[in-house]
């Protein structure tokens, strides 16, 4: 027979299994960036539209972009997306939770094609 402290004993270890193996599961490839015109022009340069999602079961926040490269004739807020040296910072280390998004808008000569290199999941 299972006694009650067998079964709270069994149920936070299969609640540590799975977090462990979520938390594990996850990190910056998780990070989904599509990239598409929007028609306008800006400066003469055509403009492209940014969605950033988080694919993975965690929250994950500290997520960090390749900027290699990257000018913008258009202004795009800090707080959204800030350039620091070879790297950009996606909406000030913040969180994205399981499905959210975030979106900003560029114009430039061709579309530059933004990849995650960090993050920091928390599940």
């Amino acid at each position: 027979m299972v006694t009650p402290v067998k079964l709270v004993q069994a149920i936070a270890l299969f609640y540590f299994l799975v977090k462990g193996y979520a938390q594990s599961q996850c990190s910056y490839r998780d990070i989904l960036v599509t990239e598409s015109r929007t028609g306008s022009f800006i400066q003469g340069k055509p403009q492209y539209q940014v969605v950033i999602r988080n694919n993975c079961v965690c929250a994950q926040s500290g997520i960090q972009l390749d900027c290699t490269g990257f000018t913008s004739f258009e202004e795009i807020k800090a707080s959204i997306l800030r350039r620091a040296g070879n790297m950009c910072i996606l909406i000030q280390g913040g969180t994205l939770n399981r499905g959210d998004w975030v979106q900003f808008k560029y114009a430039a000569d061709r579309q530059f094609g933004f990849n995650p290199i960090n993050s920091d999941p928390s599940c």
